[in-house]
């Protein structure tokens, strides 16, 4: 099993919030306890091996912004939210 550092799993959170097209600044300045839920997700997610070999496969664009994000990731759903709002938007569970 192989475990991951805390700096990993927040450099994987940012890596996907980029890779999604997310103002993760404006979203720190607006929400910033659902940027904290959403790293925490991200810590907590057993799929880090899958967001390794993701960001790793060639077919990935892992710097494109307002890209899709892979359905395994737990924070999906709130990384689409956030694309583009204005607002910010609830909390994904």
């Amino acid at each position: 099993m192989d475990v991951d550092t805390i700096d990993e799993r927040l450099a994987l959170f940012l890596a996907m919030a980029a890779h999604a097209g997310v103002d993760l600044p404006a979203q720190i300045a607006d929400a910033p306890q659902e940027v904290l839920a959403g790293a925490q997700r991200c810590l907590g997610c057993r799929n880090a091996p899958d967001c390794h070999r993701w960001f790793g496969a060639p077919a990935t664009d892992a710097g494109a912004g307002d890209a899709p994000v892979p359905g395994f990731c737990r924070n999906a759903a709130l990384f689409e939210a956030w694309k583009g709002d204005d607002a910010p938007s609830p909390a994904a569970g």
